[in-house]
């Protein structure tokens, strides 16, 4: 009887230091990466602390490649991934919160040296090779717009591969924000005038960047982040 109890007790304190909820995201600033202290970092992640702050919801953030938290955030129990656009792709695969973030828009850069490389629409990027994330909404925008995986993107896990790619010369174009550009080139120390937009790609403008759910997410812990989601946007946008 006393094995039993103690064996129960041992459980209990297990389980009771458990985060409540596991949080996944990927590297992308300056929204969410990790900074130089090995700490989950970023213009999201601090909003994000300070919703589950608000909640009351223990919680551990990962940092992994966007296809691999992806993943987890649609397989595992009680998981929640940012920064995340929701697409109608992606509406069904997972439980939303939104907004995380106001609408980012997305451009097409090039090196600054590249006077060969002149767009005026999207088919134009065609003939070139865009680099991109694996399973980013850039690449799942790229292929519906008739681009191919291996002909006209190279696909990364890596996102701080892409602007050394371009820097390289390996490929032409990168697809991403100003902000993370600006960032990417900053962490290399290559002065941002090095590149310039080839093309604005508004594919992200009107679809929001919120946090999401797997199916297998406790209700009741959807519903506190939602509440205090909206709490945090009230407070800082007003009425």
């Amino acid at each position: 009887m006393r094995v039993t109890l103690l064996i129960g007790l041992c459980c209990f304190f297990t389980h009771a230091d458990e985060p409540q909820l596991q949080v996944v995201t990927e590297e992308w600033v300056p929204y969410n990466f990790t900074n130089n202290d090995g700490e989950i970092d970023g213009r999201a992640t601090k909003k994000i602390r300070e919703v589950l702050a608000d909640a009351g919801i223990s919680y551990d953030i990962q940092s992994y490649p966007w296809a691999r938290s992806m993943k987890l955030a649609q397989t595992d129990r009680n998981t929640m991934i940012y920064s995340i656009y929701r697409t109608p792709e992606r509406e069904k695969l997972f439980q939303w919160a939104c907004p995380l973030l106001q609408p980012v828009k997305e451009y097409l850069f090039k090196l600054k040296t590249r006077k060969d490389i002149s767009l005026t629409s999207l088919d134009d990027a065609k003939q070139y090779l865009v680099s991109v994330v694996r399973g980013s909404v850039s690449n799942e925008f790229l292929i519906k717009n008739g681009f191919e995986n291996g002909t006209n993107i190279d696909i990364t896990a890596d996102p701080s591969s892409s602007p050394r790619k371009l820097l390289a010369g390996y490929t032409d174009l990168i697809m991403t924000t100003e902000y993370t550009a600006f960032e990417s080139l900053k962490a290399l120390d290559v002065p941002f005038n090095k590149i310039e937009i080839a093309l604005e790609v508004t594919n992200t403008n009107n679809n929001k960047a919120c946090v999401a759910f797997s199916h297998n997410t406790d209700r009741d812990l959807v519903e506190k982040v939602r509440a205090a989601l909206k709490r945090h946007n009230l407070r800082y946008v007003g009425p």
